[in-house]
């Protein structure tokens, strides 16, 4: 599973933003046009909210095929992030692309990713 798709229908909610910045994860449900339609005046829901869907592998913009894995999570791992020192409740570590092939290093950011980080990203490279 991807832990940073889009909101969609069919994709499944499972982090709220705080006020503070930092994901809150909680158990996931499925996005429906109901909640798209309550939140399409608001700012960006990938601003507000993470959700996980089937990771796309060759098809998504992240996807390193030399090394056959996601690159997002080693970019969000090199950030200076405040990082957690033990891991933290999460609803889809046993399914999570980032876990299954990074472990927990790949745990210690997560709760301050949001999607549309590239900003920070790309500065952060420079």
């Amino acid at each position: 599973m991807c832990p940073s798709y889009i909101g969609k229908v069919g994709a499944q909610l499972f982090g709220v933003v705080s006020k503070d910045g930092k994901v809150q994860f909680i158990t996931p449900l499925t996005v429906t046009e109901d909640f798209l339609d309550q939140n399409k005046d608001k700012n960006s829901l990938e601003q507000r909210f993470r959700f996980t869907g089937k990771c796309v592998e060759k098809g998504c913009a992240q996807w390193d095929k030399e090394g056959s894995k996601c690159s997002l999570s080693r970019k969000v791992q090199d950030l200076e992030l405040h990082k957690e020192k033990q891991l933290m409740f999460c609803p889809i570590r046993s399914r999570c692309r980032w876990f299954s092939q990074d472990g927990k290093e790949a745990c210690f950011s997560c709760n301050e990713v949001t999607r549309n980080m590239e900003e920070l990203l790309v500065s952060n490279q420079q």
